[in-house]
């Protein structure tokens, strides 16, 4: 497991979010569960976790449909699986998603 995903695995257990913002920054929440050494770690590798984003992430309509999917699960249980979702190499989903986001818009 790289540094990175046990920085992302530890937001997680700790019920933190990390959404990424324009202007390559990351808003987190709630701050009053993000440790100082976890602040500083994320700092530190800030540019590994804006591209796991990047890299992982669906946008707009599709994020929308994937939580939606969810909304009868505990916050955590949606966002385990949201973000499980998102990890899925974009080559694979693209298929996936243009058909959710065709038949969204239906």
């Amino acid at each position: 497991m790289t540094t990175t995903q046990k920085i992302i695995q530890e937001c997680e257990a700790r019920g933190v979010e990390m959404t990424p913002v324009a202007g390559g920054r990351l808003w987190i929440e709630p701050e009053e569960n993000v440790t100082p050494e976890l602040l500083a770690r994320i700092r530190a590798h800030k540019a590994e976790i804006l591209a796991k984003f990047e890299t992982s992430r669906c946008h707009g309509l599709t994020h929308l449909i994937l939580d939606g999917e969810f909304d009868g699960c505990d916050a955590a249980t949606r966002r385990k699986l949201v973000n499980e979702l998102r990890s899925v190499p974009h080559s694979q989903a693209r298929p996936a998603v243009a058909r959710l986001e065709s038949e969204a818009t239906r």
